[in-house]
């Protein structure tokens, strides 16, 4: 019986001290690529503001995933979901398009694996190359705060999926 106390005793302690590591975590996690590109910054927006082409660039969902589109024809509205069966478990997503700059930004709002967080696809052009910049933003919530501990692990998840977009965006656009 002592050790069934000794051991809850363990856990509890390790609960507070998970919620009390939490809390002096941000709330907010930014993960962000930028990559120059030697191309038109209107061609990097016709891309970015159209999630038909998604698909092709974002490395969203994978290459095996089902897409469906609708709302708006172009723009603001835009939205997208995607469905794709992973060794016997479904995966799925949704995008949309919150606010757009013509030439300049983009911002997504997406829901998929990782939660939903928010995605600015911006577009700086230079004299000679074009930055394009991928931002995604997401709020880890509050207290026990063992998601912003989760976070930690799931950055790299995202640090990785960024990566994917850039280098589909480039490769698309060569």
């Amino acid at each position: 019986m002592k050790w069934f106390f000794r051991m809850t005793g363990f856990i509890l302690a390790l609960f507070f001290l998970l919620c009390a590591v939490g809390a002096f975590l941000p709330a907010t996690q930014r993960v962000d690529r930028t990559v120059m590109m030697l191309v038109d910054g209107d061609d990097i927006y016709t891309l970015i503001s159209d999630l038909t082409t998604y698909p092709d660039w974002s490395g969203v969902g994978g290459p095996e995933s089902e897409w469906v589109f609708g709302g708006a024809e172009d723009g603001v509205g835009q939205t997208a979901a995607w469905q794709v069966e992973n060794m016997g478990a479904d995966r799925f997503g949704s995008l949309e398009i919150l606010q757009t700059a013509s030439g300049e930004y983009v911002r997504v709002r997406t829901i998929g694996p990782l939660g939903e967080q928010t995605v600015t696809l911006a577009i700086d052009e230079g004299e000679t190359e074009t930055a394009f910049l991928i931002q995604s933003e997401r709020a880890l919530g509050g207290f026990p705060y063992l998601g912003r501990i989760a976070a930690l692990r799931q950055k790299s998840q995202t640090e990785a999926a960024l990566e994917r977009a850039t280098q589909g965006l480039e490769s698309l656009l060569r």
